[in-house]
């Protein structure tokens, strides 16, 4: 049901409320996703709004307030665990003052049975930080799950049939999840960013043309970049042309249906001289031999930041001119690794600051005895030198061969999402262990972020 439907009800019935309280509201549950529900209620004078709720009557925890002011108030209130009692109430501030409904309960639905498995490791809330995570499960079918600190679900959503879902982002009004979609044949491209409001309404569906992998949200906001596969004949050493699929950063504005307003900022085939060996390719791409495979796109103060996997390296560039600033790791590295292993295959690679960056090292997985970590480097720019300077490896008794993720979050504890190795571990500078997750057997883990809060009232 829509929150402006919800409203309509609202007003029709009598608007005085008990004593003790300054109004009448009510949350109604939606049905395919019964951890979610609108709350709706109307002021006499325009205010903020946002809804406080809990596991007892105390509550405890909150949505994200509004900004702007109103008679009429439509919260979605997410964050639920299902087959469980809540407790809510809404709240508003008029002209300074706290309004506030009755504290109500709500009874959840349950979580569909095909769903993967989240299993709690644990969870020490002294280390951790608190909140959801959301991430991605890439077994078949594809899922998106934000799930809490004792791995129950609160939101998910499944892929279209044969497809499949790498990335996944909130919103910044925490109440809109955004994920791409590619085909589980690449050969095959359907490429698509799709933003699902929390209550399970399709918002938009952008057409990114052979996109894969990953994308992200451009400041200005309405808009996306992402990874593109970008196939172009290449002459080998006997003389022969063949197909090869480099990657190109590529730009779009959000609800695109077609190719014809994206921008093509930087490609692969600009920057990287063309090493594959048809005899060793692994046939991930139908149409051509795969050759730089990246896997990772970040953005930020005007530059993109690219992991390059069967490079090894990871660039940046400038957005405004598509020039490539420097290269890390890798054949033709602008920057000199001082010590340790060289990553291999890695994933995730983003800036934490000016001087500093971290990453998933896969590792190399052909290897006995490899392992993965996340590695964290500084960045000598005199001596054009990077140095690792903190890592985690799980007792090195993980090699993920593929995907993997690491989120540098607010409280200076590490997010690690292991891939292939189907775990996700929070753990502190000193590397205790502050939350660990696994999935079900056969689900490997996608990109994974920490969330504060959801909910809130969505635009």
């Amino acid at each position: 049901m829509s929150p402006l439907l919800l409203l309509a009800l609202l007003a029709c019935k009598d608007s005085d409320a008990p004593a003790g309280e300054d109004f009448v509201a009510q949350a109604v549950l939606e049905e395919d996703i019964p951890t979610v529900a609108w709350v709706t209620w109307e002021t006499e004078a325009a205010g903020t709004s946002w809804v406080e709720y809990g596991s007892t009557p105390d509550l405890g925890r909150s949505t994200v307030a509004s900004t702007a002011e109103s008679t009429a108030h439509a919260v979605l209130l997410a964050g639920l665990t299902p087959r469980s009692t809540w407790y809510w109430q809404a709240v508003s501030e008029v002209g300074g003052e706290r309004l506030v409904s009755a504290v109500m309960e709500l009874e959840t639905g349950v979580s569909p049975q095909e769903l993967p498995q989240v299993t709690a490791g644990s969870y020490d809330a002294t280390l951790a930080q608190p909140g959801y995570t959301l991430t991605t499960s890439l077994g078949d079918p594809s899922w998106v799950i934000i799930f809490d600190t004792d791995g129950e679900p609160v939101w998910w959503a499944q892929a279209p049939d044969e497809s499949v879902i790498a990335q996944v982002r909130l919103s910044p009004d925490g109440t809109s999840v955004l994920y791409n979609v590619a085909s589980l044949n690449f050969g095959v491209d359907i490429g698509a960013i799709r933003k699902v409001r929390l209550d399970g309404e399709l918002l938009s569906e952008t057409r990114t043309e052979w996109g894969h992998h990953d994308f992200v949200g451009l400041p200005e906001g309405g808009a996306f970049a992402y990874i593109a596969a970008d196939i172009r004949p290449w002459i080998d050493d006997e003389g022969h042309e063949r197909q090869v699929v480099g990657d190109s950063i590529v730009e779009v504005p959000e609800g695109a249906v077609d190719g014809s307003e994206s921008t093509w900022v930087w490609s692969t085939w600009d920057h990287f001289a063309v090493d594959v060996d048809p005899a060793v390719d692994n046939d991930f791409y139908p149409q051509g031999l795969d050759w730089t495979h990246s896997n990772s796109l970040k953005f930020d103060d005007g530059h993109y930041a690219l992991s390059v996997r069967k490079e090894n390296a990871f660039v940046k560039v400038e957005r405004a001119t598509g020039e490539t600033i420097w290269q890390v790791g890798g054949v033709g590295s602008d920057w000199t690794q001082t010590e340790g292993r060289a990553f291999v295959g890695q994933h995730s690679p983003e800036l934490v600051d000016e001087d500093h960056f971290i990453l998933f090292d896969n590792g190399d997985v052909d290897i006995r005895g490899a392992y993965s970590e996340a590695v964290e480097y500084s960045m000598d720019k005199d001596a054009k030198t990077f140095t690792p300077v903190w890592s985690y490896d799980f007792d090195k008794e993980i090699s993920s061969y593929l995907l993997g993720d690491v989120e540098r979050l607010d409280n200076g504890n590490t997010l690690i999402a292991w891939g292939s190795g189907g775990m996700i571990t929070e753990v502190t500078p000193s590397g205790e262990m502050a939350f660990q997750v696994s999935l079900g057997i056969g689900s490997a883990i996608g990109f994974t972020h920490h969330i504060d809060a959801l909910g809130g009232v969505a635009p």
